[in-house]
């Protein structure tokens, strides 16, 4: 595999068509193995300390949320290893690990899960101007 520096830009990666596929295949097997271990129906105490150990984050997730990741990544990773496309793992993974910090900044969790009043409403906004290409 190859990695291209780029200035500016995001590097790029320059890897084999062979290479490639065996990841997407070692990705689509790994899936397969975590559904069957789902399937299964080990004790949720399992999966939990499992989930834990992959992610120390999910400790601050309440326990019905611990669920609702893990089910949500098997179901996501399921789907992506059928179109070889892992970017939606990735951003399952991310948004959870978001809402785990949520939980576990207790004024934050406040703010966010307070009523909202009237005097919360600053009213309407404007709709942005986009400038012309030629005004910039």
């Amino acid at each position: 595999m190859l990695r291209l520096v780029r200035r500016n830009q995001p590097d790029l990666m320059l890897a084999t068509v062979e290479r490639a596929e065996r990841d997407a295949e070692i990705f689509d097997i790994t899936t397969r193995l975590l559904v069957g271990i789902i399937a299964r129906e080990p004790s949720r105490d399992v999966l939990r300390s499992s989930l834990t150990g992959v992610f120390a984050w999910t400790r601050f997730l309440p326990d019905d949320a611990v669920d609702e990741f893990l089910a949500e990544l098997v179901e996501v990773a399921r789907a992506s290893a059928e179109i070889r496309n892992l970017r939606p793992v990735a951003q399952v993974i991310i948004e959870w690990q978001h809402t785990a910090e949520i939980y576990a900044d207790p004024e934050l969790y406040r703010l966010l899960n307070r009523e909202f009043s009237g005097k919360d409403d600053f009213g309407p906004v404007e709709v942005p101007v986009v400038p012309d290409e030629g005004d910039a």
